[in-house]
């Protein structure tokens, strides 16, 4: 099959050598067996067997939206507001259960599909652990920073300013915390990980990658906001009740990226 996976953002170019996720991983072991072109946020140039978009419900690679031949996927990155545009995918997939269930209760085809890169988050044991709480989020109201700002400098946040996260970075800086902003290399922030002695995540919406990355590098994650962010949640859960003895084993057995290819391969073969 040719396939495309178009990136719908308009500063993916700039980012790409920068991102290291389960996603990609995914998008690259599904390369090994079918002819995958990358599109960051540019117009297909051909016409494909399939197109898998990242982008929210407004994906404009919907049939709603456009009328190329190839079948449409779609990785979903929030809730599956845009119903009628969802419609317009042969598949949609969502990172957690929480997300699927509600896509499928709106009549739209939705596979679970999630992990990360286990063999690039991996623990390191020779590392210290010198960071006593890291959370690395971009600075926006959803992401709650200021929901830890107490912690002061025993917290680490690296991330992005988004132009709704003034206030929680001012949070940040009047109480002290170590703060980093921009984008950085993954093997920084999967450093941070490895030093850091907890994960902590008040955010009210989002931070699945963060939960998986975390219980990669063998650390389980607080999730500050339960109730509100029942998607980050989720995972949580899951490993509490899967006889798994640490948050890697969880993750090697169910999250790996080969386990989100082989649940995107198994929906678009």
């Amino acid at each position: 099959m040719n396939i495309l996976f178009q990136w719908e953002w308009g500063r993916a170019k700039e980012i790409y050598p920068n991102w290291r996720d389960g996603l990609r991983a995914c998008i690259e072991i599904i390369g090994k067996k079918h002819n995958v072109d990358w599109g960051l946020y540019e117009p297909p140039k051909k016409e494909y067997d399939w197109i898998l978009s990242w982008c929210d419900s407004n994906s404009a690679f919907s049939r709603v939206q456009t009328n190329y031949k190839a079948k449409r996927g779609l990785f979903l990155t929030t809730n599956p507001t845009n119903v009628v545009n969802l419609k317009g995918f042969d598949v949609v997939f969502c990172e957690s259960s929480v997300v699927q269930e509600e896509a499928r209760r709106q009549g739209i085809r939705a596979v679970k599909a999630f992990g990360t890169d286990s063999d690039f988050f991996c623990p390191d044991d020779k590392v210290k652990k010198d960071i006593e709480y890291f959370y690395p989020a971009c600075f926006s109201q959803w992401k709650m920073q200021s929901e830890i700002s107490y912690l002061g400098d025993k917290l680490l946040c690296v991330g992005t300013l988004q132009p709704d996260g003034v206030e929680q970075l001012s949070s940040c800086r009047m109480n002290e915390v170590k703060v980093e902003l921009g984008y950085f290399p993954p093997e920084k922030i999967r450093s941070y990980y490895r030093r850091a002695k907890r994960v902590i995540i008040p955010a009210v919406h989002g931070s699945e990658r963060t939960v998986l990355e975390a219980m990669s590098i063998n650390i389980l994650p607080k999730v500050i906001k339960e109730t509100e962010n029942r998607k980050t949640y989720s995972y949580i859960k899951e490993y509490e009740v899967s006889g798994c003895k640490t948050p890697r084993e969880f993750i090697l057995k169910n999250y790996t990226a080969s386990h989100y290819a082989k649940a995107v391969l198994k929906a678009i073969e």
